[in-house]
């Protein structure tokens, strides 16, 4: 039998996909945060909180339909996700530019722009993919 077909190793596939997508939600992250901080300085927790939300972010489609399922990429790994993840992180990313009176907790929307910024990516990165998203 061959090795690369065996059922243990599938389960090291399945492994090796969610590593990529932490992988590139991180990288993300750090090219984000980086140019937020141009803009604006970002406190350690703050930059902490963002590194865990993107790291959630990045596994949250493979979470809610899990890659050995038969409903993997259905609505939460559809073109129709992308746009309304795309339209979450624009509009956390513009309210994280609102002065810090007028923003309600800097930490809870810089958060929120993380998890959505991980999320995306784990979206692009299956749109490379030969299956891509549906819509």
């Amino acid at each position: 039998m061959d090795r690369r077909l065996s059922p243990s190793n599938d389960h090291d596939i399945i492994r090796m996909r969610k590593g990529v997508h932490l992988i590139i939600g991180v990288l993300a992250f750090f090219v984000y945060a980086y140019l937020t901080s141009l803009i604006r300085e970002t406190a350690t927790e703050t930059f902490i909180i963002g590194l865990f939300a993107v790291a959630a972010g990045s596994m949250m489609p493979d979470i809610l339909e899990a890659p050995t399922s038969w409903r993997h990429r259905k609505l939460f790994h559809s073109k129709r996700a992308l746009k309304g993840v795309m339209v979450i992180f624009c509009i956390t990313t513009a309210a994280s530019l609102v002065p810090p009176p007028l923003m309600p907790d800097p930490a809870i929307v810089y958060g929120l722009s993380c998890f959505a910024l991980g999320y995306l990516f784990h979206l692009l990165a299956d749109a490379m993919t030969r299956m891509g998203l549906p819509e």
